[in-house]
């Protein structure tokens, strides 16, 4: 996270704007599907569905913001890519959350159910990071400062 302690990270959060606080919204939501999805295997094997739901959407939060803001700082010129270190960590740590718990807490699940397990972290994981790296590439809209004058 930024240098600056407590401020500098609120500020990289207010800065996001309507898109970035709409995909963390979309990854809460995403999230809550991915458990009812899960929901059925989840019991099966020992797994409390109600708490797996739980760390999914409390993880779901910081997870979403901190992509957002992820790739808001490695996308600007001025900013060196080392302040997004801190929010690259915190997504995957919250993205990793809700599957160590499912290692944890199962003791039961066959060894194609971890299999499955690791196949949608592998799956998920390489289209999150994929997507991230698209939009750092993406072109940059200039600024006002940056357009060309109009005659």
């Amino acid at each position: 996270m930024e240098d600056g302690g407590a401020a500098g990270w609120w500020n990289d959060i207010r800065s996001l704007g309507v898109f970035g606080r709409a995909w963390s919204v979309g990854i809460v939501l995403f999230s809550a599907a991915r458990a009812l999805v899960a929901w059925p295997a989840l019991g099966r094997y020992g797994v409390d569905p109600w708490l797996f739901l739980a760390i999914d959407l409390i993880t779901a939060v910081p997870y979403g913001v901190a992509q957002a803001v992820t790739v808001k700082i490695l996308r600007d010129p001025t900013r060196p890519a080392g302040h997004a270190a801190g929010w690259a960590t915190v997504v995957g740590a919250a993205f990793l959350a809700p599957y160590v718990y499912i290692f944890a807490a199962s003791g039961s699940m066959p060894a194609y159910a971890y299999l499955g397990v690791l196949l949608w972290m592998l799956v998920f994981g390489v289209l999150a990071v994929l997507r991230m790296r698209k939009q750092v590439r993406a072109p940059r809209e200039p600024t006002g400062a940056e357009r060309s004058p109009t005659p």
